[in-house]
């Protein structure tokens, strides 16, 4: 993005963002993302995701770039200023208020009281059906339980952005997809800017609209799944996507598993491996190939009815469909 405010427009916008320790450094991230988006950012712990949420929240300061939302530049804006909800990896409940106070924190935080407070207050209980906990402690609630009430709290005062850190780190497989069908409904409803932090990408997929990929600090890549499969660019984001990373003498080239077959060893001019896994799901067979390559990489191939299936153990050819070139390996 780039233009004065004028042309500016809703949702979040980030340009130019660059943070820097004495023993790490993030970014430059740009970023544009409309209401009723949901960003997923992706990468290994240490790849500088959280801090990426402080910097927006203002719990951080950049060293450089801008943070827009809206036609609000939140730059040097203090955190209690920006309007924008975190829900915290360990949800940071305070243990010695009730369920009720919880969510009211967030509100009197900012300057809400009276009759507005307790209707809003009111409303949220309802809405994320914690009206039968109200008066209870963090202490007696499941995980479940606990996740709707911060996120009742980061809600509660109506931000714009709304920042999630693994928000689903500490609920049951179970409670996943309820939670998160209930943050995707908010932000439609309420037209909100999120940004959804994880290290699964399976975990976050239903929820997030777009995604990004930080390694090392190093933004990589932006997108919509679609665009990020038929253009990954790095090995990194390849891999993350569940494509297939092999070097070839074009270079290194990435390939969708259903994109990838398997033939007899001794048709000319394929990659040479030997099966090591095969299995049937349905019509379709799975197989995993250890590739005669430097490094012993694998791929993995989903074909449809193949002409035959190849053994664990067998020699077998492989045919990349369709290469996908990688900037780096």
């Amino acid at each position: 993005m780039s233009g004065s405010s004028a042309t500016r427009t809703e949702g979040l916008h980030v340009e130019g963002l660059r943070y820097q320790t004495t023993d790490f450094a993030l970014g430059p991230v740009d970023l544009d993302l409309l209401p009723g988006e949901v960003l997923g950012v992706f990468g290994p712990n240490g790849a500088g995701k959280s801090t990426f949420l402080r910097l927006l929240a203002g719990l951080e300061t950049a060293q450089q770039g801008r943070i827009w939302l809206d036609d609000r530049d939140l730059t040097r804006e203090p955190a209690h200023r920006r309007n924008v909800g975190f829900v915290f990896q360990d949800l940071a409940l305070f243990p010695q208020l009730t369920v009720r106070d919880n969510i009211a924190y967030g509100l009197r935080a900012h300057r809400w009281s009276g009759a507005t407070l307790e209707a809003r207050l009111s409303e949220l209980l309802e809405e994320f059906r914690l009206a039968d906990y109200a008066g209870r402690y963090p202490g007696t609630l499941s995980g479940g339980e606990q996740q709707r009430v911060a996120l009742a709290r980061a809600l509660a005062p109506r931000p714009r952005l709304l920042l999630l850190d693994e928000p689903l780190a500490s609920i049951d497989r179970e409670f996943q997809l309820t939670f998160q069908q209930e943050i995707a409904s908010t932000v439609s409803r309420d037209r909100l800017v999120a940004v959804y932090v994880s290290h699964d990408l399976e975990e976050a997929a239903p929820l997030v609209s777009r995604l990004a990929f930080l390694r090392n600090g190093t933004w990589l890549r932006e997108g919509t799944a679609d665009e990020l499969r038929a253009a990954p660019r790095s090995s990194f984001v390849a891999a993350y996507l569940g494509l297939n990373v092999v070097a070839t003498d074009h270079g290194w080239m990435a390939c969708d598993p259903t994109r990838t077959t398997l033939h007899p060893a001794d048709v000319p001019g394929l990659l040479p491996g030997t099966v090591v896994e095969s299995r049937n799901v349905g019509a379709l067979v799975e197989s995993t190939v250890r590739l005669a390559r430097p490094g012993d990489p694998v791929v993995r191939t989903t074909e449809w009815r193949p002409p035959r299936a190849f053994r664990p153990g067998e020699r077998v050819g492989v045919r990349l469909l369709e290469e996908l070139p990688l900037l780096e390996a």
